[in-house]
């Protein structure tokens, strides 16, 4: 026989109240003139312990202070598709930590969907509300939203570099300026002066911050800036070979594996003619396909220390709640958290080939 969920009713009855007081204590207020003493809320609180009345995760929520659950939303579809497996290592990490800290973990996939990408509008700011707080994960972010999530104080940490209205925004993210401008440094040492950059030119902030890291290192070597537009792989290998290029960082989404098919399929090889070295874990691996020199993005640990971070952040909003005067329990350190990305050795970097200069310069 299934079990009888319990209602409003047995709580009230259990506790020896009416069903009003209960929905008074759920709701955290009474009505003017009604007054609900400390020990009768104690009742409906236990009563509602012993039931395991859930009929709504707010109420519990307004009860108990928190409810023990922090949410994630993705501003793309989360689980791989065709082999690109970019949310992997974030979720790998928020569960281990979520299973350490004692607290469930609730995926938001219910957001509606505008342009390809989900959106908090309409209902999705009253659905967060069942979590104490979020994780937010995604490139194509909207900065309304995380502009909203500012002004109602609704706990939040983004996975990744974020600002909205040069506010820096709650985040854990990897240092992409600081390894890719290492990359630049790798090469050079190993005597390469044509080096360039293949990636897309958008506004996201990884990108954002590979270019950065790109054009600080390059000035600093007092070296040109070569960039290659990656639209199309072919066209790509074209302007690598006419250039005479003898190293290429590339981004990882625009398909590595294809541009070093291409580069060899032009008798300019990786690495013997081309270095390359990939700014971050492939999205789309092939099978026995080749070990990248470059960096990975420490996608684990952003994933767990988001969680910490965004645990911390509740606690210090329930304290804060608590509280006549506001504990400092954070600083900007804590809120804004870069981490580094490991160099990845690989076999597609080399020294630089002699002949391969000697081809037009630009």
């Amino acid at each position: 026989m299934p079990r009888r969920r319990f209602t409003q009713a047995d709580v009230a009855a259990m506790a020896g109240v009416s069903q009003s007081t209960v929905s008074f204590v759920l709701n955290g207020s009474a009505p003017a003139g009604v007054r609900i003493s400390e020990e009768t809320r104690s009742r409906v609180i236990e009563a509602m312990r012993i039931t395991g009345y859930s009929a709504n995760p707010m109420a519990q929520r307004l009860a108990g202070g928190r409810n023990q659950i922090l949410g994630v939303f993705t501003y793309e579809k989360t689980f791989p598709r065709g082999g690109q497996d970019f949310y992997g290592g974030f979720l790998n990490g928020i569960e281990q930590a979520a299973e350490q800290l004692g607290v469930d973990m609730l995926l938001f996939t219910s957001a509606r969907v505008v342009d390809g990408r989900r959106r908090l509008t309409r209902d999705g700011w009253q659905r967060l509300g069942i979590a104490d707080g979020c994780l937010l994960l995604g490139q194509q972010e909207d900065q309304s939203e995380l502009q909203h999530l500012l002004d109602t104080n609704y706990p939040f940490v983004f996975i990744g570099k974020r600002t909205s209205e040069g506010r820096m925004l709650p985040f854990v993210g990897a240092d992409y300026v600081e390894a890719t401008a290492r990359q630049v440094s790798r090469l050079t040492a190993l005597g390469h002066t044509r080096i360039g950059y293949a990636g897309p030119r958008g506004t996201d902030q990884p990108t954002l911050d590979r270019i950065e890291g790109y054009t600080r290192a390059m000035r600093e070597a007092g070296l040109p800036l070569r960039l290659v537009d990656v639209d199309d792989v072919t066209d790509a290998a074209d302007e690598i070979v006419e250039r005479g290029l003898t190293a290429i960082l590339v981004a990882p989404e625009h398909h590595p594996e294809e541009l070093a098919d291409e580069l060899a399929a032009r008798g300019r090889p990786v690495p013997q003619h081309v270095s390359m070295l990939l700014l971050g874990q492939p999205l789309h691996p092939r099978k026995g396909g080749r070990s990248w020199s470059g960096f990975v993005v420490p996608r684990e640990e952003m994933g767990a220390r988001a969680v910490v971070l965004l645990s911390r952040i509740v606690e210090q909003e329930s304290r804060a709640e608590g509280a006549s005067r506001r504990e400092p329990v954070l600083d900007d350190a804590d809120y804004h958290q870069l981490l580094p990305c490991p160099d990845v050795d690989g076999a597609t970097i080399a020294d630089v080939v002699s002949s391969s200069s000697e081809r037009n310069p630009a």
